[in-house]
């Protein structure tokens, strides 16, 4: 009888020691999908052009209307997600997200297909929110880190793995039916995710946890306190600089440009794309890690930036014969480009404990505003002008993305303007 007991007390530890993992994976799985989401224009550029009768800026526009209302609801999902529990939200916004993307697959208009974008955005917008708060309440405090790394990894992987599945998809059943595929998915997804997450009774969760929610009620004094760090601003700004080199670029650009440029295929096309999006999956918790080690945040800031910045001048204006040199390139820049991690742990450093939720979903708001919502139409719009006047489309390509490496020296005196925080050196506002 001992014996059995025993046994079953190791079963219950193992069981207790993996179900975090299961629980915030869950999660972090939805964080994947909405990532998809976000970059499949990348491999439909041509299908939307013919089938809504729009050239290249309108493309990037009904590409780019996903990104307003997500970054505008960053803030209130985390007011939702404290108060509704996340797997109720998370499920209900796949089961949302699979309708409103089969109305996009089912779509003749533009109009209609604009809205299936926009609705994408809205209940994608509570996605790495929940991720992160159930890893909060799952795992200690000293693994927090660690699994914030490994979910902002997990989502950069998905947009890769997007463009490499559905480029093929598009070319064997059309950009409707991979979208549907999608659909489909997001309904297992919501199924999986009812049945496996689940939250600790409050009396389980950490007490810097119990700390964080009692000031969510005060968020928008919080953000108030946030925004008047100078340093804030300036971390912000160059995060989403840094950040537009997967949002604008890797994730919508680089695909169209690589097949005008070099006469690659599309599935050549998006598994080259991808290099950048696994670069940055893989930089992050790297360059994060490097900077906790070496105490230090503007130095690799600033050396992180002179590296993209290269790397962006040579894969735009080198010609390039060399394919797998190509692929090292895409994964290098991507890689460096993640250093848009470093400005969440400055505005970590420099505010007060109590407002760190908020000054990270400020941060997060700041990450993405830039490329895809700003940079990713400016492009479009600067490459049709271009190429209304008949100009090469490669030289087109060219000249819109130009705005890429000029982003990138605003960054770089960014980065030159950040104050070192770490080990408790704080700015003053």
């Amino acid at each position: 009888m001992s014996a059995e007991i025993a046994l079953s007390s190791i079963r219950s530890s193992r069981i207790s020691k993996l179900l975090p993992w299961l629980v915030w994976g869950m999660s972090s799985l939805f964080v994947t999908y909405q990532m998809l989401l976000q970059t499949s224009p990348s491999v439909m550029i041509n299908d939307f052009e013919q089938a809504f009768a729009i050239n290249a800026f309108g493309v990037s526009l009904l590409a780019s209307s996903f990104y307003y209302p997500y970054v505008l609801l960053q803030i209130p999902a985390g007011m939702l997600i404290d108060r509704v529990q996340p797997r109720y939200c998370l499920t209900f916004c796949l089961l949302a997200i699979s309708a409103v993307t089969v109305v996009l697959a089912s779509a003749h208009t533009l109009n209609v297909a604009r809205v299936g974008r926009i609705l994408q955005g809205v209940f994608s917008a509570p996605s790495v929110i929940p991720a992160l708060y159930l890893a909060a309440i799952w795992f200690p405090s000293r693994r927090f880190a660690l699994v914030a790394g490994l979910t902002e990894m997990i989502g950069m992987s998905g947009s890769a793995l997007g463009q490499l599945m559905l480029a093929p998809a598009c070319g064997l059943f059309g950009w409707r039916a991979a979208l549907i595929g999608c659909a489909l998915g997001g309904l297992m997804l919501a199924g999986l995710t009812w049945f496996i997450i689940r939250e600790k009774s409050p009396d389980d969760k950490d007490e810097s946890i119990a700390m964080v929610s009692a000031h969510k009620t005060h968020v928008f004094r919080n953000l108030l306190i946030v925004i008047s760090y100078p340093q804030a601003w300036i971390s912000g700004f160059f995060a989403g600089v840094l950040f537009s080199i997967s949002g604008a670029f890797g994730a919508f650009w680089c695909i169209p440009y690589l097949i005008n440029t070099y006469g690659l295929s599309l599935n050549t096309a998006a598994a080259a794309s991808s290099m950048t999006l696994f670069g940055s999956a893989l930089g992050a918790p790297a360059i994060g890690w490097v900077s906790d080690k070496l105490g230090l945040r503007r130095l690799p800031m600033i050396l992180s930036t002179v590296l993209v910045l290269a790397l962006m001048l040579i894969i735009l204006y080198v010609p390039m014969t060399n394919l797998p040199l190509l692929f090292v390139l895409l994964f290098g820049l991507g890689f460096f480009s993640s250093a848009y991690v470093i400005p969440y742990a400055v505005v970590r450093d420099i505010v007060p404990a109590n407002v760190r939720g908020t000054a990270m979903g400020y941060t997060n708001m700041m990450c993405i505003l830039i490329g895809a919502p700003i940079l990713q139409p400016l492009i479009g719009w600067l490459l049709n002008a271009d190429l209304s006047k008949n100009i090469a489309a490669s030289t087109a390509y060219q000249h819109a993305l130009g705005v890429l490496p000029l982003s990138l020296l605003i960054g770089l005196v960014l980065a030159f303007c950040v104050k070192e925080t770490y080990c408790g050196r704080k700015t003053t506002p």
